[in-house]
């Protein structure tokens, strides 16, 4: 809360005065730079906030996120701290958003045994526990709130059932182009995780 002091002496020498707007003006800056935790920062230049603080820019849009970035890594950290790769260290996936509102998310773990039977509906409970862990599937649409520097996947289907109909937010802590990083206070293993993205294809334009 800002506090004014009233004189008593109107007529304050310029000295003073002058002292007084430079406490006021340092005052709005250290504001200004010392954001809570969450709050969003608006800029057109590429922003790199901490883990899970999300930034909104003229930069995010649904123009720029169209379309299909593939996932470099997922790490979650759980409740109790722990950190965990639940796709491995080197995760197979992708998530394409289209110009028309919808996307499509795959995510597999790349060392998943083989079914010895052959028979995708025959596997050992085994076989089976390490398909389910180690696969996510989902599609439905999306939209993207720039100011708040979100993108809020609106799941129609997902292999893991819990998801279905439910709004999954990804908060974008970076993104520069063909770089992208979100983390998602709401995955599938409880905590939160950090997920690195790669666009594929040719780089798009920078914003001016």
């Amino acid at each position: 809360m800002t506090s004014y002091t009233r004189y008593q002496n109107l007529t304050m020498p310029y000295k003073n005065r002058s002292t007084a707007r430079t406490i006021t003006i340092v005052a709005l800056l250290c504001m200004t730079v010392a954001l809570p935790s969450g709050s969003a920062i608006g800029q057109s230049a590429m922003v790199a906030l901490p883990s899970g603080r999300a930034i909104g820019q003229s930069g995010i849009n649904e123009d720029r996120l169209v379309g299909t970035w593939t996932y470099e890594s997922v790490i979650v950290e759980r409740t109790d701290g722990t950190k965990v790769a639940p796709f491995g260290p080197n995760p197979k996936g992708l998530i394409t958003l289209s110009a028309d509102g919808r996307y499509s998310l795959q995510l597999i773990r790349p060392d998943i045994p083989k079914i010895a039977s052959k028979d995708r509906l025959s596997g050992t409970p085994e076989e089976n526990r390490a398909v389910a862990q180690g696969v996510l599937s989902q599609f439905g649409t999306y939209s993207v709130n720039a100011a708040e520097g979100m993108l809020t996947l609106h799941v129609e289907t997902s292999s893991f059932p819990d998801e279905n109909g439910t709004n999954q937010e990804r908060i974008i802590t970076s993104f520069s182009g063909d770089n992208l990083h979100w983390t998602n206070p709401t995955p599938t293993t409880p905590g939160i995780a950090y997920s690195t993205l790669r666009r594929t294809g040719p780089p798009t334009e920078q914003p001016q």
